[in-house]
């Protein structure tokens, strides 16, 4: 892959800067903690908890338990302050049962689909855009529990790919007429050790043809592949990843990362200091086409080896200090944003919404020259608009001499194809300030 290629691909209008809305349409038992407590639960997945409150009372009453739940764990109040605090975005996780309702045999309660056409709505009202995150697939995409049961037997074949792909493909005929919905993810976090990277690649690329086909376009919503592999495998991937890219395979797909910091094998003694990890993770995104930084918090462990705990001016300052440095690299390096996990939390470094954090919330801009392709972009706009209404205004006039311009969105849409094609042709990464508003670039990841 050429450099002016791989610019090209590259180039990234608005930055997502969001929350995650974690625990609300799929349990887990952190951002879920008050579910899994006030129903007596110690289990810590949302197949097991189903099983217990199946098992212990009539189904109709753990339906309601969860409707319950799913009223009232995120409300359009929750929108409201995530916009007000200077976030654009929510990546919004649930599993395919939400859906579709549960297939196979598996216990889970669904469908509510109507929650997340809520969520879409509430987003909409309060200007934020959305990424939906199919986050608990059909079979699992993994062994563990956020994909809402932990499974030492799964293996994958286990992994119902076919019908995942029909979950996104009504999803994406669903949302591809709400303009901020600008991210559809295939899964979350698929198994490291027991998935083979050109297995999760041919999948990857049939997600992202599901989604073009369904009516999704790459010029405005990218398509969420996460890469979780280590070491020698996540090499391979990359390098696989890359190739499609440069073939032209995977038109608007963004590849997820979710640097974690908080597990012992973290820890300042062994690995150094917590910032230069971060970083030095943050950089190695800059080999690939595009990425997104779809998870990441505040939680880690200290010199001592042990958590870092809030509950000293100390300790509050380490974790402001490295949501910060956190925020700083992940805006520089990943090209389509970052999203906090959690937005609401009782653990320590979890939860966005906590008021010890007294860092910037959104992190910072894109800087001077982004914000003012932004505000010519908001020019452009409404110039466009005029341009309409003058066109109008001239087919009353004189039996519809400007119907060859079209209306005023249609007007904008071709300008910008035309800088479009004069970037690829020229190689150069500009672009037009109304593409910068919508993101519309062609060649995008």
């Amino acid at each position: 892959m050429t450099r002016a290629f791989d610019r090209l691909y590259r180039v990234v209008q608005h930055k997502w800067r969001g929350v995650n809305l974690g625990g609300w349409l799929l349990l887990e038992r952190g951002p879920s903690a008050p579910f899994f407590e006030v129903n007596g639960l110690t289990c810590d997945s949302e197949w097991d908890a189903t099983e217990a409150l199946c098992g212990s009372s009539m189904k109709q009453d753990a339906a309601e338990t969860f409707a319950y739940h799913r009223r009232r764990h995120v409300l359009e109040a929750d929108f409201a302050e995530i916009a007000k605090r200077g976030f654009n975005a929510v990546r919004l996780p649930f599993g395919y049962w939400i859906v579709t309702g549960p297939t196979n045999g598996d216990p889970y309660i669904g469908p509510a689909l109507e929650l997340i056409d809520d969520a879409v709505e509430w987003a909409g009202r309060h200007g934020l855009e959305v990424l939906l995150d199919l986050h608990g697939n059909p079979g699992g995409e993994t062994e563990e529990k956020p994909c809402g049961r932990g499974n030492p037997d799964w293996c994958f074949e286990a992994w119902r790919r076919d019908e995942a792909l029909d979950v996104l493909a009504m999803l994406a005929e669903r949302y591809r007429d709400f303009e901020h919905v600008t991210g559809l993810q295939v899964c979350n976090e698929p198994s490291r050790f027991r998935i083979e990277p050109p297995k999760l690649l041919e999948h990857y690329l049939n997600a992202v043809a599901t989604v073009r086909e369904a009516g999704m376009p790459p010029e405005r919503v990218s398509v969420v592949c996460p890469c979780y592999f280590e070491g020698a495998k996540r090499r391979v991937f990359l390098e696989s990843w890359r190739q499609a890219c440069a073939a032209g395979e995977l038109d608007g797909a963004v590849l997820d990362f979710h640097p974690y910091f908080f597990l012992p094998s973290s820890n300042e003694v062994t690995q150094g200091l917590i910032s230069e990890q971060s970083l030095h993770e943050a950089q190695s995104w800059d080999l690939v086409p595009s990425a997104v930084v779809g998870e990441f918090s505040a939680a880690f462990h200290t010199f001592k080896g042990e958590p870092c705990c809030d509950k000293t001016p100390e300790g509050r300052e380490l974790l402001n200090e490295f949501l910060v440095v956190q925020q700083d690299a992940y805006s520089q390096h990943a090209t389509h944003g970052h999203f906090y996990w959690t937005w609401a939390d009782n653990a320590v470094g979890w939860s966005r919404q906590a008021a010890f954090f007294d860092g910037p919330d959104a992190g910072p801009d894109d800087g001077e020259d982004g914000e003012a392709d932004l505000e010519d972009a908001e020019e452009a706009e409404a110039d466009a608009v005029d341009e309409a209404e003058e066109a109008e205004e001239a087919e009353d006039d004189d039996d519809g001499d400007a119907d060859e311009f079209g209306d005023g969105d249609e007007w904008a849409g071709s300008d910008d194809q035309s800088v479009a094609s004069d970037m690829c042709e020229a190689m150069e990464a500009t672009i037009s300030p109304y593409a910068l508003r919508n993101k519309t670039a062609p060649c995008t990841g």
